[in-house]
């Protein structure tokens, strides 16, 4: 058999077909597309307000558990959880019984407090085996400073932000990391823009990269299909872009967010919050911002020696204002006679009690050898009531997701499984559970089982308690003059004090496994 010549894609051929992705995403419209009803505005508010359902339609299932999350951005709120297994096979021998009886009767406990205005942040860890009960600590992070509690200290450990450069200086001279910590980002949301910032892309890219694709690129007409056996009157519309037309785009937009200092500014402030503990110094920090624009330069000198042999073809049908069907091609290579085309085909049927689709997308290659996901969906929520299957297909494989769930008031009950079939084997594991959110509090109790077709069931379950109330405040440990800052320490100080911990917590593990013993020895 012949071997196919497998080709490395280049970096600017990635980034070019990241960016195109763009032309068909229309995630929010503004007015200025509900001035007129051309084919290319029919097209970008179907895009935005089909976007706008499927999350009106999630608002609307689980309006309980968003409505907790907001209040946990709001308010102080304290959370305990309780994990814990069960081992249940009875065909093991006396050793492994005494071992299914330890692990039976171990559960790992913590509490968080967490206060999002004041921004201030607890928790503790505790476990349990039998009658023996184990203490590791608590940790308390403000944004300057971080206090923790040992059960083998008598005094408070503290550590300023602001003396994380000193420290690591006095540990490595050559030290050219972040002088703070980071403990501010604790309280950020990774990737989470500002409403500002999240407008500013949305007006000077999405909207103005809308305006750009020129009017006479879209058609439109009218066409009935049968989707999901129900006859539906469409309107079909579509984009039909040409190799020098999508060419022309991406390089507009490219120069554009080259020049803009602003996009920059954003940018950076995103890899700010993903940098912690000197993770992204402030040096590797412009390295990145100079590859970025190193690679908008080399973006924007690759788009004209990019090939898009059939340029740029999406059409929709849609209904009120909704997608039923898609279908989407673009080809792009470096070559002719190497262009891999991306396809996504399908249709869906979403409103408020049922959503349904059939989409297949992926990848052919130059050579005719395709790389197809095929996702089915077909969810419903009725009656306070939802049964849902989901099945991604690929080869012989297949990843299913099965659920049904019930509302009674605040009380959701679950059951979910997510298996894995390649024709051999068919593993999957088992979410059961309940959660019951209120306005100021919430409890859950959820049981994870793994299954498969050669094990009993409910061998092996890890059972997860979660309970959540608004509290007044955090509750901040009251120093003293003993308490500890390690950040206010020379190296000599700091080795000492190093090889002191050092003794009390192998002393504090000597007792605590001594103690463990005893209890193993009793099983």
């Amino acid at each position: 058999m012949e071997e196919k010549a497998v080709k490395k894609k280049s970096p600017k051929l990635l980034m070019i077909m990241l960016l195109t992705g763009l032309v068909i995403v229309g995630g929010s419209v503004s007015a200025f597309f509900l001035v007129n009803k051309s084919p290319k505005v029919q097209y970008f508010l179907a895009e935005a307000e089909t976007f706008k359902q499927m999350g009106t339609i999630l608002e609307d299932r689980y309006k309980n558990e968003l409505r907790w999350l907001e209040v946990q951005e709001e308010k102080p709120v304290e959370t305990n959880f309780d994990l814990s297994g069960e081992w249940n096979d009875p065909s093991v021998d006396h050793e492994m019984q005494e071992v299914q009886s330890i692990v039976n009767s171990a559960k790992i406990s913590s509490k968080q407090v967490y206060d999002p205005v004041k921004k201030e942040l607890e928790m503790d860890l505790r476990g349990e085996l039998g009658s023996v009960n184990m203490d590791f600590g608590s940790v308390f992070v403000t944004t300057e400073k971080l206090v923790a509690s040992f059960p083998f200290m008598d005094e408070l450990i503290r550590f300023d932000d602001k003396d994380f450069g000193k420290l690591m200086r006095e540990t490595d001279p050559d030290y050219e990391g972040n002088e703070n910590l980071g403990l501010s980002q604790l309280f950020e949301g990774g990737f989470s823009m500002t409403e500002e910032s999240r407008t500013y892309v949305e007006n000077e890219y999405i909207t103005y990269l809308i305006k750009e694709i020129p009017e006479e690129a879209f058609t439109s007409a009218k066409e009935e299909l049968t989707v999901f056996d129900e006859k539906i009157k469409t309107k079909k519309t579509k984009m039909d872009l040409t190799e020098q037309q999508v060419k022309t785009l991406l390089k507009d937009l490219l120069k554009k967010a080259k020049s803009d200092e602003k996009l920059k500014a954003i940018l950076k402030e995103q890899l700010t919050l993903t940098s912690f503990a000197g993770d992204t110094s402030d040096n590797e920090l412009a390295t990145i911002m100079d590859d970025f624009e190193n690679g908008l330069d080399e973006a924007i000198e690759g788009v004209d020696a990019i090939k898009l042999p059939n340029g740029l073809q999406s059409t929709i049908w849609h209904h009120s204002n909704k997608i039923v069907k898609r279908e989407f091609a673009m080809g792009v290579g470096e070559d002719k006679t190497d262009v891999d085309t991306l396809m996504i085909n399908g249709t869906q049927l979403l409103d408020k009690t049922s959503q349904k689709w059939d989409f297949t997308m992926g990848v052919e290659d130059s050579f005719g050898d395709e790389n197809f996901v095929k996702i089915i969906g077909d969810l419903s929520w009725k009656d306070q009531k939802a049964t849902d299957s989901i099945t991604f297909s690929m080869d012989d494989m297949k990843f299913i997701y099965k659920g049904k769930e019930q509302l009674e008031d605040k009380k959701r009950t679950f059951t979910r499984s997510f298996g894995f079939t390649d024709g051999n084997v068919d593993p999957a594991v088992i979410w059961k559970g309940s959660a019951t959110h209120e306005s100021d509090s919430m409890k859950a109790n959820h049981e994870f089982t793994f299954s498969e077709e050669t094990m009993g069931a409910d061998m092996f379950n890890l059972i997860l308690k979660q309970q959540g109330k608004v509290v007044k405040k955090v509750d901040m440990p009251v120093e003293t003059e003993g308490t500890v800052n390690i950040g206010k320490m020379n190296k000599d100080e700091f080795d000492a004090f190093t090889e002191e911990i050092t003794v009390k917590v192998q002393e504090w593990m000597f007792g605590f496994m001594e103690d463990l013993q005893g209890e193993i020895g009793e099983f």
